[in-house]
C-alpha cells in the first residue's frame, strides 16, 4: 500500500503524523511511503530521515496525495486539501476540526473514507491507538510547564539566609487526563496543588498524583491560589465554566490561567476576568513539544492499523468496536456522533 503523510496547514500546528522511527515500521513491512517536503521539520525530523528509512518526499501536496491508499494526518482535511483527494482513499485523522455535518457530507460525496482517531473507544484494547489521552497528557505537562514559567513567584519553597519564599498554591479544575498530568507535573516542580471535579470517585486520582482534593472552592481559598490549570470538556458539546464571575473577582492580580478548553468555548468567562490576570486559552498545548507529541501520536496511528490492516491491505472489520466507533465516513455513509444530527 502507498502510504501518504502531508504537511500540516493548520495555523501553529507543527506535529507531524508519522515519525522516521514509525515510517521504518511500515516500510519494514512492504509498505510504501511519501511525505511531503518538510512536513516533519518543525517537529524535528528531517526529509532525509525518512529517506534513510525507505521514504520518498513528495514536492506539494498534490504529489502526495495523488495515488495514495492511506494518509496519515493529524487533522481531517480542510477545504482546499479536498481537491487533492480521489475517491476510494482512506484517512487516519483527528476529526475535531470538523464543525458541520455539511463539511463531513464533502468526504462523503466524495467516497473518501475517514477514521477518526479522537473517538476511540475508551477500553483497554485500544488505549495504545487513543490520541485523545496521548496528547491530552503532553497538553498537561505543557499547560504546568507554562504556567510556572508564566508566575511571578518561584514553584517550591525557596529557603535562603534572605528568607523563604512559600510554595506555589495550585489549583487543578476537571481531571480528565490532561489535567492529572498538570497536577503531577505542577506537583513534581514543588507546587501545593489541590484539585477539584464535579465526578467523586475522581478523589482518588487527585490523590494519586499529589494533589488534595477540594469539595469547595471558596472565594477565601481563591485568593492565594497563584496558578489554575482547567482542562473540563464534554464530548461533542460546549465546555463547562468552571468559575463564577464572584469566584474569579477573588483572585489575586497575580494569578495566572491556563484555559485548556479552548476550542469547544473555554472554561473560564474572559469578560469577568480582571486585566491583570493572565489567561492562556489553548487546547493544542501539543504542539508546543512536538518531537514526543508527534512520536507518541505516530504510534497510536502504528497500533491502530494493527487493527485496520489485514495482510497489508485495507479490510475494515465492522464488527469491532474499534473500527465501527471510528469509521465516522466510509463507503459513503456517514456516521459522526457529533454532526450527523445535521
Amino acid at each position: 500500500m502507498l502510504i501518504a503523510v502531508p504537511k500540516e496547514i493548520k495555523k501553529n500546528e507543527t506535529r507531524v503524523a508519522l515519525t522516521p522511527q514509525y515510517a521504518a515500521n511500515f516500510t519494514a513491512s512492504g509498505h510504501q511511503i511519501i511525505i511531503e517536503k518538510n512536513a516533519g521539520l518543525c517537529a524535528g525530523f528531517k526529509d532525509e530521515e525518512y529517506i534513510k528509512v525507505g521514504a520518498q518526499i513528495a514536492k506539494n501536496p498534490q504529489e502526495t496525495f495523488s495515488n495514495a491508499d492511506l494518509i496519515f494526518k493529524i487533522w481531517a482535511p480542510y477545504e482546499q486539501e479536498l481537491n487533492y483527494l480521489s475517491q476510494g482513499q482512506t484517512i487516519l485523522c483527528n476529526s475535531q476540526n470538523l464543525k458541520t455535518f455539511q463539511h463531513l457530507k464533502k468526504f462523503s460525496t466524495a467516497r473518501i473514507n475517514l477514521f477518526a482517531l479522537d473517538l476511540i473507544p475508551r477500553i483497554s484494547r485500544a488505549q495504545n491507538m487513543d490520541i485523545l489521552s496521548s496528547q491530552d497528557a503532553l497538553s498537561g505537562y505543557e499547560a504546568a510547564i507554562l504556567g510556572a514559567q508564566c508566575l511571578h513567584s518561584v514553584v517550591p519553597l525557596f529557603m535562603t539566609a534572605a528568607g523563604t519564599l512559600p510554595p506555589v498554591k495550585a489549583l487543578v479544575i476537571g481531571l480528565g487526563v490532561s489535567c492529572l498530568q498538570a497536577a503531577a507535573t505542577i506537583r513534581r516542580l514543588g507546587a501545593l496543588v489541590y484539585a477539584t471535579d464535579i465526578r467523586p470517585e475522581t478523589q482518588e486520582q487527585a490523590l494519586s498524583v499529589g494533589a488534595e482534593f477540594v469539595k469547595e472552592i471558596t472565594n477565601e481559598f481563591l485568593k492565594s491560589v497563584k496558578l489554575i490549570i482547567t482542562g473540563a470538556t464534554r464530548r461533542g458539546k460546549s465546555a463547562p465554566k468552571v468559575l463564577t464571575a464572584k469566584q474569579l473577582s477573588a483572585l489575586s492580580p497575580d494569578c495566572i490561567i491556563i484555559d485548556m478548553a479552548a476550542d469547544s468555548g473555554g472554561n473560564i468567562i474572559k469578560e469577568k476576568l480582571s486585566p491583570q490576570i493572565k489567561l492562556i486559552q489553548d487546547n493544542h498545548l501539543a504542539c508546543r513539544i512536538p518531537t514526543s507529541a508527534s512520536t507518541l501520536y505516530a504510534g497510536n496511528i502504528f497500533h491502530f492499523c494493527k487493527t485496520l490492516l489485514k495482510n497489508n491491505s485495507l479490510q475494515p472489520d465492522f464488527d469491532d468496536e474499534i473500527i465501527a466507533t471510528t469509521a465516522v465516513c466510509c463507503h459513503g455513509q456517514i456516521n459522526h456522533p457529533y454532526l450527523t444530527g445535521r
